[in-house]
């Protein structure tokens, strides 16, 4: 999907799309987890699945070898999802590791699948990469 520009992005952060995940969408690194953590939801709500794999750690738990069914994988979970909502909870780094804490407001079939994770993001070549995550 082409998120129009001018409309709030839809990490939720109040911030026109242009200005905060766009960027991130188009190959800029991401300067700190959270924002990565945003732009990761957002490519989920956008359908951006290439986003969400080229920003994950190949050693993390989330990493397919098959990039084909991978993203088929990401595009079939998020057409049937209404992403409503992201709210981080908690974010910190510590030298080249850093977490999140975040709860995302899910929509599935009008049903509540909203969920709270916390997740493990490692810098590799001057990029935050998500590694993993714990559902709380």
């Amino acid at each position: 999907m082409n998120w129009p520009p001018n409309e709030e992005c839809p990490c939720h952060s109040g911030t026109k799309y242009k200005r905060c995940c766009r960027p991130l969408h188009r190959g800029s690194a991401a300067e700190t987890p959270a924002a990565l953590m945003r732009s990761r939801f957002s490519a989920f709500a956008c359908g951006l699945s290439r986003h969400v794999m080229d920003t994950t750690h190949p050693d993390g738990t989330a990493f397919e070898a098959d990039r084909a069914a991978w993203e088929r994988s990401i595009q079939t979970f998020s057409d049937g999802i209404e992403f409503a909502g992201l709210e981080i909870l908690s974010s910190d780094i510590d030298g080249d590791e850093g977490h999140v804490s975040f709860r995302a407001m899910l929509l599935h079939a009008g049903k509540d699948a909203s969920f709270t994770e916390h997740s493990r993001f490692l810098k590799e070549g001057g990029r935050w990469l998500y590694h993993s995550g714990t559902i709380e």
